[in-house]
């Protein structure tokens, strides 16, 4: 349960996602492999006392879910290039960053191109945006039923 590795990791786990949400048009055991993903790099990339939020929204035809959290975040000139299989962020470059930033260069792969890949085909999007120092927000939109 990844409620309990945050608690575990004191770091905060929000839940925000309004009750009139419509139904998606996606695979449900694949939705919850992307969002299991996209928290579990979230959580890993997260000091204690930060935060991880997760939110839902509709967004015209189609459902929005984020995964924002205060971590390190990623390098402006390695965002564009999370998303592919087997990349890294050169170790060379990230040590410059804040304290932990090393980190991402040593654990991604190929979670994110195979969350990309589910939601694709599902007829959705994914994409991130990052901030060095302050954290990242990974965001996919699914269509609405």
């Amino acid at each position: 349960n990844l409620s309990l590795v945050a608690e575990a990791q004191e770091v905060t786990l929000e839940v925000q996602v309004p009750d009139d949400l419509p139904a998606v048009q996606a695979d449900p055991d694949r939705l919850a492999q992307v969002l299991r993903n996209l928290l579990v790099n979230a959580l890993r990339h997260t000091a204690s006392g930060g935060n991880v939020t997760v939110t839902a929204q509709q967004m015209g035809k189609a459902v929005q879910i984020s995964v924002a959290d205060t971590g390190e975040g990623i390098a402006p000139e390695d965002l564009p290039y999370v998303f592919e299989r087997f990349w890294r962020a050169d170790p060379a470059r990230t040590r410059t960053g804040p304290a932990g930033a090393e980190r991402w260069s040593r654990r991604s792969g190929l979670g994110l191109a195979v969350a990309q890949s589910l939601i694709e085909a599902q007829g959705g999007r994914i994409w991130a945006e990052s901030e060095l120092g302050r954290g990242s927000a990974f965001h996919f939109t699914v269509p609405a039923a």
